[in-house]
């Protein structure tokens, strides 16, 4: 066979190998099983190339916000509950250096979404940034930042995928990636956005998978195993949910209790079902169950019942 007819047919076969995987990922049965976690569906979406950060709405029961990270455009894209993308929105005046993460919350009765430009695989950023911009509404194309903080932290550079915030309060807290342990940063973001701010080393986290690694693991896994990829918290700020590449855990904080005692005390941490980089994950509206995704498309969506207090 002619080398041109191989090309050809090897680019077939690539291509039907593709649709097969993507319509069976689409498929309950197809989707690895993990105690806790209930396989949702998939999305197989141009528009999330690199799914990173998930965030729910506060305007619509049900919708989620997304986004991709380095390389893909500055933009927030609308999911149903259905895995259905409803609209792209574009953040105007911004560039997507490495966006990681995203929040959402409620401040004097408006819904916001925050996104954290953090990611800093090679830590040479000198300075990362947080983009706060209102949720927008349905049909909307475009939204412009109320806000952007530009901040590095107290100790050099880091690459953080992990952002959650504290509205209350008016904290963010940040985990780097890549470290072991991993350390825990708050960063207040309330004043004047004048100059760039400093993200404080809270504490460490425990190990963010208690129980025992592979028996098979590449030095780059070893790397990565137990760091954090997504983070959430609760409304109240009393209870912070933190997925790492394979595991998710709670920690729960009482009412005097600050972030470095909470840490202190044993994790609750689940398995998550064996898929590659879990990247995104994101408390539902209610607090009872956490959304969480991979990040290659199809992204798997998986629901994790959240245990009671």
């Amino acid at each position: 066979m002619a080398l041109a007819n191989k090309l050809k047919v090897i680019t077939v076969i690539g291509a039907l190998m593709a649709c097969a995987i993507a319509s069976s990922a689409s498929t309950p049965s197809a989707a690895p099983a993990a105690e806790g976690f209930e396989y949702v569906g998939a999305l197989l979406d141009p528009s999330l190339p690199e799914l990173s950060g998930l965030a729910a709405s506060f305007r619509r029961p049900g919708l989620h916000w997304a986004l991709s990270d380095s390389g893909n455009d500055p933009a927030l894209v609308a999911v149903d509950a259905q895995l259905v993308r409803q609209e792209v929105v574009a953040v105007e005046g911004v560039i997507n250096h490495d966006w990681e993460d995203l929040a959402s919350f409620e401040h004097d009765g408006e819904a916001w979404l925050l996104i954290a430009d953090t990611g800093d695989n090679f830590s040479l950023r000198s300075e990362v940034s947080l983009i706060l911009v209102p949720e927008p509404g349905p049909g909307q194309r475009q939204v412009a930042p109320g806000r952007v903080i530009r901040f590095r932290y107290e100790d050099g550079p880091r690459d953080c995928e992990a952002m959650a915030i504290d509205a209350t309060r008016q904290r963010v807290l940040l985990a780097d990636k890549g470290r072991h342990p991993v350390g825990l940063y708050e960063l207040s973001i309330a004043g004047t956005d004048t100059d760039v701010r400093v993200a404080r080393h809270l504490a460490n986290f425990p190990d963010l998978v208690p129980t025992p690694p592979p028996r098979v693991q590449t030095l780059s896994g070893a790397r990565w195993r137990g760091t954090a990829t997504a983070m959430d918290l609760s409304p109240d700020g009393n209870m912070l949910i933190v997925l790492s590449t394979l595991s998710a855990s709670l920690f729960r904080r009482g009412p005097d209790q600050d972030w470095t005692a909470a840490l202190a005390q044993p994790v609750l941490s689940q398995r998550l079902p064996p898929l590659p980089m879990f990247e995104s994950m994101a408390l539902e509206i209610g607090g009872r169950s956490a959304l969480l995704a991979t990040e290659a498309r199809p992204a798997l969506f998986y629901r994790w019942s959240l245990p009671a207090p």
